[in-house]
C-alpha cells in the first residue's frame, strides 16, 4: 500500500509520536481513526465506529491526533484526512503548526487549511491564521489528496435555490 509520503512525493520519516501512540494503543491508521470519530469526527461513524477508549488528551492531545492522521508513515487513506480536517476545530493553532513542523505534516494540513481559509465561511479567519503559523509550505500537487468538497457537506438545493455548503467540525 502506498504512504502518504509517497502520494504526495515525499519521504516519510520516523515519528516519535507514532510510537507513543502505539504505547496508548493505537497501533494502527485505523485505530487512530476510530479515535477521531470518538473525539467527535462523527461523520465517519458509519464506516469507523467510535473507539471504546480513549487515552485521553492529556495522552493524546487533539493536536497529536491531527497529526497521527496526516503522517507521511502511515498508509494513504482520504479518510484520515477527512478525519484530520475535521478535528482541527478542537486544536490549539499555536501548539497545531509546532508540531506540523516536527512531525513534517505542513504540506497536508497547508492543503486542508488553504480549502477551509477558501470554503468554511464561519471559520475562515482561523484557517488564515493557521495557515500563517504554518508558513509556506509548498503545495501538493492538484489531485493527489482530497478535494475541498470532501471537507464538506452539501445539503442540496435550499427554498432559495441555492446549494448550501458546510464545513465538517468535530463536534466533542
Amino acid at each position: 500500500m502506498i504512504t502518504l509520503a509517497q502520494q504526495i512525493g515525499e519521504t516519510a520519516h520516523c515519528s516519535l509520536l507514532q510510537r507513543k501512540a502505539r504505547r496508548h494503543g493505537l497501533a494502527d491508521l485505523t485505530s487512530i481513526m476510530r479515535l477521531a470519530v470518538a473525539r467527535g469526527a462523527r461523520h465517519y461513524a458509519p464506516v469507523y465506529p467510535p473507539a471504546e477508549s480513549d487515552p485521553g488528551v492529556e495522552a493524546i492531545s487533539h493536536e497529536d491526533l491531527v497529526a497521527l492522521l496526516l503522517l507521511g508513515a502511515q498508509p494513504f487513506e482520504p479518510f484520515a484526512l477527512r478525519c484530520a480536517a475535521q478535528v482541527i476545530n478542537l486544536c490549539d493553532l499555536g501548539r497545531l503548526s509546532r508540531l506540523a513542523c516536527r512531525e513534517r505534516i505542513s504540506r497536508p494540513l497547508a492543503h486542508i487549511a488553504r480549502a477551509g481559509a477558501a470554503h468554511d465561511s464561519g471559520q475562515a479567519a482561523r484557517w488564515q491564521e493557521l495557515l500563517q503559523l504554518l508558513g509556506s509550505p509548498l503545495p501538493v500537487p492538484s489531485g493527489r489528496l482530497p478535494h475541498w468538497s470532501r471537507f464538506v457537506s452539501h445539503s442540496g438545493t435550499t427554498r432559495s435555490g441555492t446549494p448550501h455548503t458546510d464545513w465538517l467540525h468535530a463536534r466533542p
